[in-house]
């Protein structure tokens, strides 16, 4: 039975981390869908979106950024939703020189979700860029994004967010992920977005639950049902500076891997191969990463109990993996701040281990925190 037990919990490891990128690409290249993309001859008018929770310290650079990018300024419009903020921030938008910036304030601070749908009450354009007041864009990312949607299948698109500090998310790690969204791209569509830059069409975007948590996986799955694709554009691209700690990291894992349950509650067909149009994609990129930490734990304890050579050959593969961790985790992240692929891998799966707990006790909040 531990042989069992051992050989089914490393195949489906290697099937999530492996398997699934070889045949996510294979498919993008044998039996991918190109977008016909073509920049119209008049720049559209475009509404950004803005949520934020005080922000006095970045918000008026952040417009000057916005407005400084290589797109007509007359076709810009901020909308800058005040979540409840008691800083400054409402005053240092009103401060703003551009015309063209409208805020929409209230007292209490009821989460970015509930902000979303305040701010889709405003638009008024067919085209909406969601961004977040921490990030910055290139100065070329509307002209990247905006041809993609020439394409009459086209619902979102999605841009490229770089890490210039790896205080929270390591070069590899991230690297391997976003291989991965770009080949879900190519073949069909993307499960989520990078909140932080992502375009889409006004008319298809839903009014968000007030409590939910991954408003970059609901938004763009309402519209994938709506047989619309959501897409990656590398080349435009928005840069943060990541978190400043691991913990604001691991927390920041755990909070949003909680949401994935929450999700699966409220769009319940998700998970109905017969319902979800990227049902492959969102069981094998979404769902089995919940699965992992689970399925190490029953390595683990198999191997240990495994009386053949392969068996022992795992669980000291296993322990001599663990030392190292721990290795670098004093060496490169409490000696020099740094982290790497092993620390992420690990980070993330006691992320998603913790998530399940955080999610079934109700402890988890679409309220946000100030970092």
């Amino acid at each position: 039975m531990a042989n069992i037990i051992l050989g089914c919990s490393l195949g489906f490891l290697i099937y999530t981390y492996l398997l699934y990128p070889m045949v996510i690409g294979f498919m993008a290249k044998w039996f991918g869908k190109s977008v016909t993309k073509k920049m119209p001859e008049e720049s559209p008018d475009i509404t950004v979106v803005l949520c934020v929770f005080n922000s006095e310290d970045v918000i008026q650079s952040r417009i000057e950024n916005i407005f400084a990018l290589d797109y007509p300024a007359e076709k810009l419009k901020i909308i800058v939703v005040a979540d409840g903020c008691t800083d400054k921030t409402c005053e240092q938008v009103e401060l703003s020189d551009f015309r063209h910036v409208k805020l929409v304030r209230y007292e209490n601070n009821r989460g970015k979700s509930y902000a979303l749908s305040k701010a889709l009450e405003h638009v008024g354009t067919d085209l909406i860029l969601f961004a977040d007041v921490r990030q910055r864009f290139a100065v070329d990312v509307l002209q990247q994004m905006v041809p993609y949607f020439n394409d009459e299948n086209v619902g979102a698109v999605t841009g490229n967010l770089q890490i210039e500090e790896s205080g929270g998310d390591p070069g590899l790690y991230w690297r391997y992920e976003k291989a991965i969204r770009k080949c879900e791209s190519e073949y069909l569509s993307l499960v989520g977005v990078t909140g932080a830059i992502y375009m889409a069409q006004a008319k298809l975007m839903p009014v968000f639950p007030v409590d939910i948590v991954l408003d970059d996986m609901y938004g763009p799955l309402t519209i994938i049902k709506q047989n619309y694709r959501v897409v990656y554009c590398e080349q435009a691209h928005a840069f943060d500076n990541g978190s400043h700690t691991l913990r604001e990291e691991f927390d920041r894992k755990v909070r949003t891997l909680a949401g994935n349950y929450q999700l699966f509650q409220i769009l319940p067909w998700t998970l109905n191969p017969f319902k979800n149009p990227v049902f492959f994609e969102f069981f094998s990129h979404k769902v089995c990463r919940l699965l992992v930490p689970y399925f190490i734990i029953s390595l683990f304890v198999s191997s240990a109990f495994s009386a053949n050579w392969f068996g022992i050959f795992m669980f000291y593969s296993q322990l001599f993996f663990y030392v190292l961790t721990l290795l670098f985790y004093v060496y490169f992240y409490k000696k020099k701040g740094k982290t790497n692929f092993i620390l992420s891998f690990m980070m993330l799966n006691l992320a998603a281990l913790k998530a399940g707990v955080v999610y079934w006790t109700g402890s988890t909040s679409s309220i946000w925190k100030k970092h």
